[in-house]
């Protein structure tokens, strides 16, 4: 499976571990999941593990995870929209001042169905989860998720991180800050828990 160079870093219903939502269109049917134990982790590590590693490959900084066990590992829920079988979109997070999103990809191979559903699965997310985005990212939830309802000012966001951010934009919401040996340009969109 290919997946889209979104990189890094939902409906407005919520699930539990065990259930889903499906949506048929004819004989289309897709579901979206949440999971968030181990074992429901380990049945789709695989498809998520290529879905983030070629969503990330062009990331400045990359992805964060050493492997698909260290992935499950660090993270506490995931989010997924499938589609005959296959995971076409993702978003996973971790327990951290409420539900912070930190990586999303797309399956290139379901095309605009992929895009839609990650829309989906970000638009329902910022009113119960935050996340950091760059490059991209960025651009995706801002232009087509409505992230720009969400922005997090600049002042508030070493707080929110722990790590310390240089503010230079005046833009009064975007910051710099060392990540993976780099200084990257980024911006708090969603609604963290203070």
């Amino acid at each position: 499976m290919i997946s889209s160079p979104i990189g890094y870093a939902t409906s407005s219903l919520i699930f539990n571990a065990n259930c889903h939502h499906s949506i048929k269109r004819g004989d289309l049917t897709m579901k979206t999941m949440t999971v968030t134990t181990t074992k429901e982790m380990q049945k789709y590590q695989k498809q998520v593990w290529c879905l983030l590693v070629e969503s990330y490959q062009k990331v400045t900084g990359g992805l964060h995870f050493d492997s698909a066990s260290d992935l499950i590992q660090k993270t506490q829920r995931w989010r997924l929209v499938i589609r005959h079988k296959k995971v076409i979109a993702i978003t996973i997070f971790k327990a951290k001042r409420g539900w912070k999103l930190v990586a999303m990809a797309t399956a290139r191979s379901a095309g605009d169905r992929a895009k839609n559903a990650l829309k989906r699965l970000i638009r329902s997310d910022l009113i119960k989860s935050w996340m950091e985005l760059s490059e991209r990212a960025e651009i995706f939830v801002l232009k087509y998720c409505g992230g720009h309802q969400y922005l997090i000012h600049s002042s508030l966001v070493a707080s929110l991180l722990g790590k310390p951010i240089e503010v230079n934009n005046p833009d009064g919401f975007h910051y710099q800050r060392l990540v993976a040996g780099q200084v990257k340009a980024k911006v708090v969109v969603g609604t963290p828990h203070w």
